[in-house]
């Protein structure tokens, strides 16, 4: 039996690693905290998020079969806090004990040491635990557990390490010995949907007679998307008093219940302090209380638009660097045919053309001239990676809406200027590959602005700059999706040197 499990372990691996083409996520143990499949990691849930798993746990051996369903739940409390819980079977057939499986827990993880994009990071935890079982005598037996946790995740490759004790009650007919609990495992990252665990559960004694405990585990998370999580884990017992083997499945959502902050308009300004004589103490200026519930409603924060969410700063145009613009960055005839079979809209109406410099893009009826254009940034916009489909290069509807917006609110503008689209990626791939997907975003991009918005498609131009240009920290998940993002440039032309 345990050489039968050696080797579909060993099958199990290879085709794991084979099946899944592959952004890594805080993700859930079985047991509630964040970690692998049932060994913990000093990395927390993100404030605020709420995580919720059910699992299918088989297992088999001496004892016989035992099939239950364990499910947690999971909730960031801060930076650096959570609190998880787990039910260990929700279909009540009494295969808990049998399974190992057999205890509610209720604990609480801490991280002291590093933050969550350090590579390095230590966690406390604490739980508790009261066994569920038809069986009187074994019903309701408590137990308590504290771990150090450690975690040192430099990139894709990660490994997590824990040890800890555990204080058990005893039945009234067997004697139970508190235990010395340790565990730990490795994760790999072979893409940004995939991730490999390989772990392994240690414990000593605790029912007299029976043995020391421990399993070893390899399995894969596949990340269907932010919000979804499938799990798949085969192990083996190596010792007497464990299932000879065992299968896991899960599935686990998370879900953000709320960070997001916008600071509020005052609605009245604290009292100019020149305003007020020398030696006269300026008259206090009462608050405005509405007598309505219309007032109050009226007097809230107006929503911010999608220009105000997406624009950043840029440097005046007398500091302004050069962008230069070459013919090879124009939007490809195959991206922007669609729209050269009808007349083009102006996107800004216009009574005479505006003086340009030389290399400047002509207008759509006139040949256009391939030199270089030096250019400066007017504005400049940045969408993030939500404006595009998961893993894809078609815009979304919310990234439709948002450029939408942002194209209204050039257009009332009225002044003349070119366009170029900016492609952004974060490491995970090849360097290849995220060169072409940031430039596949950019054209993606573009080509909606020329055939949905009537910008003349000779006046945008794109640019992939892959994983070069980071903003924030690739090791984790938080970076990597700050990094994914498009930018769109509003540039005017700069005037030739005298």
């Amino acid at each position: 039996m345990r050489t039968t499990a050696v080797k579909l372990l060993i099958i199990g691996s290879l085709a794991l690693w084979l099946s899944f083409p592959g952004s890594s996520y805080a993700v859930p143990t079985q047991y509630g905290d964040t970690g692998l499949l049932s060994q913990p990691s000093a990395d927390t849930l993100d404030a605020g998020n709420l995580s919720f798993g059910v699992w299918l746990n088989h297992s088999d051996g001496d004892a016989g079969s035992a099939t239950i369903m364990p499910t947690s739940l999971t909730l960031g409390l801060g930076s650096f806090l959570e609190v998880y819980g787990s039910y260990p079977n929700l279909l009540f057939n009494d295969d808990d004990l049998s399974s190992g499986r057999g205890d509610v827990s209720l604990g609480f993880k801490a991280r002291v040491l590093g933050k969550r994009s350090s590579p390095f990071k230590l966690a406390f935890d604490i739980q508790g635990r009261r066994s569920v079982s038809d069986d009187p005598g074994r019903d309701g037996i408590n137990s308590y557990l504290s771990r150090m946790i450690a975690s040192y995740r430099p990139d894709r490759f990660g490994v997590h390490a824990n040890v800890g004790y555990q204080g058990n009650e005893s039945p009234v007919d067997a004697d139970y010995g508190n235990q010395v609990v340790m565990g730990g495992g490795i994760e790999f990252y072979p893409s940004s949907r995939a991730r490999l665990i390989a772990e392994v559960g240690y414990s000593t004694e605790k029912e007299k007679g029976r043995g020391e405990e421990g399993e070893a585990m390899i399995g894969v998370q596949y990340f269907a998307s932010p919000h979804l999580t499938f799990n798949l884990g085969v192990g083996v017992g190596l010792t007497d008093a464990t299932p000879d083997w065992r299968v896991l499945l899960g599935m686990s959502t998370t879900q953000g219940v709320g960070t997001y902050f916008v600071q509020v308009p005052r609605l009245i300004q604290a009292p100019d302090p020149v305003a007020a004589a020398p030696g006269v103490e300026a008259e206090p200026v009462p608050g405005i209380r509405p007598l309505s519930p219309l007032l109050a409603t009226q007097a809230r924060p107006r929503a911010l638009t999608g220009v105000e969410l997406h624009e950043m700063p840029v440097a005046p145009p007398t500091s302004a660097a050069d962008v230069i613009l070459t013919p090879a960055e124009r939007l490809p005839e195959t991206a922007a045919s669609s729209v050269r079979t009808r007349a083009v809209s102006p996107l800004a109406p216009m009574t005479t053309a505006p003086q340009r410099p030389a290399g400047a893009v002509s207008e759509p009826d006139a040949q256009v001239d391939e030199e270089p254009i030096r250019t400066y940034v007017y504005r400049k916009f940045r969408l993030p990676e939500f404006s595009f489909d998961f893993d894809q290069y078609s815009l979304s509807d919310e990234g439709k809406k948002a450029v939408s917006e942002i194209i209204a609110d050039l257009r009332r503008e009225g002044r003349w200027f070119l366009l170029r689209i900016d492609g952004h990626t974060d490491n995970v791939g090849s360097a290849q590959y995220n060169t072409r997907l940031s430039v596949r975003r950019a054209i993606a991009m573009g080509s909606h602005i020329a055939t949905h918005e009537g910008l003349d498609p000779t006046r945008i131009f794109v640019k992939g700059h892959g994983d070069t240009q980071p903003l924030a920290d690739n090791q984790t998940a938080e970076g990597r999706s700050t990094n994914r993002r498009v930018e769109i440039l509003v540039l005017l032309p700069k005037a030739a040197n005298p």
